[in-house]
């Protein structure tokens, strides 16, 4: 999918370049609604401003959230033209002190014009009060060598393990890693450094000297707090030795402390180029200003409105602005309290004129520093959402006084919130919260117990849980137990298990950190208990599967063999694809033809011919001697068996294959089926329709590594193998690939991850996908006593509790040069947002913000509803964005005739359809067709209990929802929601509409 910047992203693009190279403060703020492509717009500043690349041009990309960073770095140096330019402008180094060492001396390649750091607050920035860190053993061990350099014989007056601290086995690659890079800093640096010291410890120069004084303050306070000064002004000195040309803030109202340093904060202060060189600075949110906040999350909402104004004075650097401003936005909100406490259905037109214009005065004086687009506001949501009331069982009910009954009493009145987030709360929080933490939960009767010995029909009450009894309902068993999700474009009527209802993916937002945890082993634990054997009989390992090893003969090598004369010669978009049937016809005719250009018959008689019935490995290697793709298949096969000996058997005897001349009809059948229907024929197929250089010599050996090391080992899972049912393991997954079209569905992902990855690189990004640690969750036995119990995470996973992998990866970077491995955060999200496992993704709001969930998903789950209408709308923007499943599956419902019409010259249905969408569906907003479209609405659910006060609250946020952009910039901001909140559906449509526009104008792009 192109990741070509539309119409309106153009014209917000214009407006931040101008206000970023002009005269003014320099600074500019893109607000625009969650899902509209921030980054998308942040991308193209950097491009202009770096011309390119070209342009010697260094950007600190800020954001205090790691997956945030993970997802979006990559994305803002995407306009590079090929893949190595794009690794060589990321910046691997994750703080700011360790900038130094990113200069490295052995690199071959000139560096790149262009550099991107990620930063995120707390490591680059650390600070000296509360909770002050050592930081990095890598940026410890480089402190130590420019230390001493900057202070000569400072390291032998320092505390023993000062510096090291608790590194033990790590230290000396740290430092091993830190002397290697040494060589590479500008000699500067040691200079800028000493200064540094200077300032902070003997601003005087006087007696004792700089040495002493820095021994002294590392022996008589913490010595957490004395390396986090040292940190603190080692950055500052690399902050002065490379400036950047142009800072990101991403979602700065998490860190906005930064926007405003003390006096004393000489590293803030560098940071903005207060006093010296003024950088440019682009800040990027949804939501510029503190989260609107409701009385019961505890967060002081009368304040709020002054975060706003000190944002205008940041960006601005005018308090006469700011002042300007205060007075508007106070006008405003009289004139809407008037309007608020008027009778009538409708608003006033005098106020309404009144209201308008006070708007429009404020909108002309934040233009020229913020810039914001919206959707339409979405009236009368309720038919889109499902929330029916759920009722308790007895088990339930024994559930929770198991586990309320055992907590102390000081934690008693939060048992029931925990007991109705949390499966299996007893064993699922353990010593993880305090609550849990050293009470002794034991057996009793009625009270669902995850046991290590499971029995049949353990948990088929939702383990005492009504909220997992409902997400059963909602994300069904038979679905989650299926390879792949249904495309959005059926290129012939689907069968088999993806015939009545097509799966879809699921995220689910819940409170507590364990529940993601807890819910998505218990629901992968569901699907192994419906498709495996768990029995005491069962296997040890009944997740293994060996259906589809090399053992099992030459069938499975040909499944897995992407044949480039069958890529190339059939393609069933190319004839008669009405139903599979009519398209195993298509595909005989072009095979019947393809094999008599290469002066090879298909014999129907006499009846002996006719049967023959030779392997398909065997034919394709002769048939492929004819056509001349014997010597790259057969390399790609000897590179992808390496030292596999039974598969180096048998590619090694492909090579005495006889030649042929003829074929018999029902090798001719055999072939056509597997042409039709074999998994790596149907990627070899799909990919060749976006790059057409897949089946050459040149990346054949990628294509057929995939296949057998990636593809191959997904499929062959036992889960997999019981929902698609009994029979011949090759007739199996023939029929699953024909019936649940895989094709398309690959396709249509290929289509989709080209707005991100190059073409040539569509293969590695799925590879990685498929390949993902889904990770383990442990819960503890009951009795407290007896043993934990561990279960995979596959079908669904949770997104929280991965920094640990987070932190490793980051560490990783600087010691391994090509490491291109993702933190498991990343590759989760990646895995999503395929069309493969896992099909549910449980998070906390640390998935909330920032991070894309929609490729393959339209379905959002309420599992606790949020605090705020602002963070029900992060929660389901994260689905709701450009080109998601959302507008692709009403889409493709329009134009998918014309579209796999116009599909059969070898382009893909899915550009096609892309195309005609543009053509037949663009509306005045330039957000249709891939934005909004008609019929596009979120499949919503709300767990709440019958009676619950939930499902009122979930009311009022949407209508607050409608109304809380009106606050912006008021005090009571609660108060003025809930009067406003008060009046009629039709009173209220007329107050959305009076909500700030500061949209630029589309002219601004044109004129430029």
């Amino acid at each position: 999918m192109s990741s070509t910047p539309r119409a309106f992203q153009n014209a917000t693009v214009g407006a931040a370049v101008a206000a970023l190279t002009g005269k003014g403060s320099r600074r500019f703020l893109v607000a625009d609604e969650v899902g509209l492509g921030k980054t998308t717009v942040a991308r193209e500043v950097v491009r202009q401003l770096s011309r390119g690349g070209r342009k010697k041009f260094t950007v600190y990309y800020v954001t205090s959230n790691a997956r945030v960073s993970d997802q979006n770095a990559a994305r803002l140096v995407d306009f590079l033209e090929d893949k190595r330019a794009r690794l060589r402008a990321l910046s691997k180094v994750d703080r700011l002190s360790m900038i130094p060492l990113d200069q490295r001396p052995n690199d071959k390649e000139p560096p790149s014009p262009l550099r991107l750091y990620s930063l995120s607050p707390q490591t680059s920035f650390p600070p000296e009060g509360t909770r002050p860190t050592p930081g990095a053993a890598v940026e410890r061990a480089f402190l130590s060598l420019l230390l001493e350099r900057a202070v000569p014989g400072i390291l032998e007056t320092l505390p023993e393990r000062f510096i090291q601290q608790r590194a033990t086995v790590s230290w000396d690659g740290a430092c091993r890693t830190a002397q290697r890079l040494m060589g590479g800093i500008d000699p500067k640096l040691v200079g800028t450094f000493r200064t540094a010291l200077k300032s902070r410890f003997n601003p005087e120069g006087k007696r004792p000297g700089l040495r002493e004084r820095i021994a002294t303050a590392a022996q008589t306070k913490p010595e957490a707090r004395t390396l986090t000064v040292l940190r603190r002004l080692l950055a500052e000195a690399c902050l002065e030795a490379t400036p950047p040309d142009l800072i990101v803030f991403d979602e700065f109202q998490r860190f906005r402390e930064m926007l405003a340093p003390s006096k004393s904060d000489r590293l803030g202060r560098a940071l903005l180029g207060i006093g010296s060189k003024k950088p440019a600075m682009l800040l990027l949110s949804a939501t510029p200003y503190r989260l609107y906040g409701e009385s019961w999350d505890g967060k002081d909402g009368p304040q709020a409105h002054e975060e706003l104004f000190d944002t205008i004075e940041f960006l601005t650097r005018s308090t006469a602005v700011r002042e300007d401003a205060e007075q508007l936005f106070a006008s405003f909100g009289e004139i809407l309290r008037a309007i608020g406490d008027a009778a009538g259905d409708t608003i006033d037109p005098l106020l309404k004129e009144r209201a308008e214009a006070t708007r429009d005065r404020i909108d002309r004086l934040l233009r020229p520093c913020i810039a914001r687009t919206e959707r339409p506001p979405a009236i009368g949501l309720d038919h889109r959402t499902r929330r029916d009331p759920l009722a308790l069982s007895p088990g339930d009910l024994h559930t929770f006084r198991h586990f309320a009954s055992k907590v102390s009493d000081r934690n008693k009145t939060a048992a029931s919130a925990y007991w109705l987030s949390v499966p299996l709360p007893a064993q699922a929080l353990g010593s993880r919260y305090k609550i849990a933490d050293k009470v002794e939960f034991g057996r009793q009767p009625g009270v669902p117990v995850l046991r290590s010995a499971r029995r049949t029909g353990d948990g088929k009450d939702g383990w005492g849980s009504p909220k997992l009894r409902a997400l059963r309902e909602i994300a069904r068993t038979p679905d989650l137990a299926l390879p792949w999700v249904a495309p959005s474009m059926q290129w012939w009527p689907l069968a088999g298990p993806w015939a009545h209802s097509p799966a879809q993916k699921t995220l689910l937002f819940s409170r507590f950190r364990a529940t993601p945890q807890s819910v998505a082993s218990l629901i992968s634990l569901g699907v192994e208990d419906a498709y495996l054997d768990v029995g005491p009989t069962a296997r040890r390992r009944p997740w293994e599967s060996k259906r589809l090893a090399p053992q099992s003969g030459l069938p499975v090598m040909s499944l897995f063999h992407p044949s480039p004369f069958l890529v190339r010669a059939t393609d069933p978009l190319k004839g008669n694809h009405s139903s599979a049937r009519y398209a195993l016809r298509t595909v005989t005719g072009q095979l019947r033809k393809a094999l008599r250009d290469q002066k090879v018959e298909s014999r129907s008689k006499p009846k002996k011919d006719a049967e023959r019935a030779r392997p398909l490995w065997n034919l394709l290697a002769a048939i492929e001697r004819k056509s001349g793709d014997f010597a790259a298949s057969q390399a790609a096969w000897n590179e992808t068996a390496g030292a596999e000996a039974v598969l180096g058997r048998i590619v090694t005897e492909r090579n005495h294959v006889e030649s042929i001349d003829w074929i018999s009809a029902k090798e001719l059948q055999r072939l056509a089926e597997i042409a039709l229907a074999s998994p790596a024929i149907a990627v070899g197929r799909a990919l060749l329709r976006h790059f057409p250089a897949a089946i050459e010599a040149d990346h054949l050996s990628k294509l057929v590594s995939f296949c057998w090391h990636r593809l191959r080992p997904y499929l062959d899972n036992r889960v997999f193998w019981g929902r698609l049912g009994d029979g011949n393991p090759t007739e199996v997954l023939m029929a699953a690939v024909r019936d649940g079209g895989l094709e398309s569905v690959l396709d249509e992902h290929f289509w989709l991850a080209q707005g991100q990855t190059d073409a040539p690189n569509l293969l590695d990004e799925l590879a990685s996908a498929l390949h993902a640690s889904l990770g383990w969750f442990t819960f503890r036995g009951i009795p407290t006593t007896s043993s934990s119990i561990r279960l995979r995470c596959h079908a669904a996973v949770p997104f929280s509790g991965t920094e640990s992998g987070d932190a490793e990866s980051a560490q990783r970077a600087l010691s391994e040069p090509e490491a291109e491995a993702p933190p498991r955060a990343e590759s989760l999200r990646r895995a999503f947002n395929t069309p493969f496992w896992p099909h549910v993704l449980a998070t906390t709001s640390i998935g909330q913000e920032g991070l894309d969930f929609h490729s393959w998903c339209r379905r959002i789950v309420h599992w606790d509803l949020p605090s705020n209408p602002v963070d029900l709308e992060q929660r389901e923007g994260r689905i709701s964005r450009y080109g998601g499943l959302l507008v692709r599956r009403p889409l493709g419902a329009l134009v998918r005739d014309d579209a796999v019409a116009a599909a059969g010259t070898g382009c893909s249905p899915w550009t096609e359809a892309a195309a005609l969408g543009e053509r037949r569906f663009q509306d005045d907003t330039g957000l249709a067709p891939w934005w909004t479209f008609k019929h596009a609405d979120i499949d919503r659910h709300v767990l709440a209990l019958s009676r619950s006060r939930d499902i009122a609250r979930f009311d009022y946020l949407q209508r607050q929802r409608l109304l809380y952009r009106l606050a912006l910039g008021q005090p009571n901001q609660e108060d003025l929601v809930n009067h406003l909140a008060r009046g009629s559906d039709m009173k209220i449509a007329e107050l959305s509409a009076l909500a700030l526009n500061l949209r630029p104008l589309m002219s601004t792009t044109n004129d430029r």
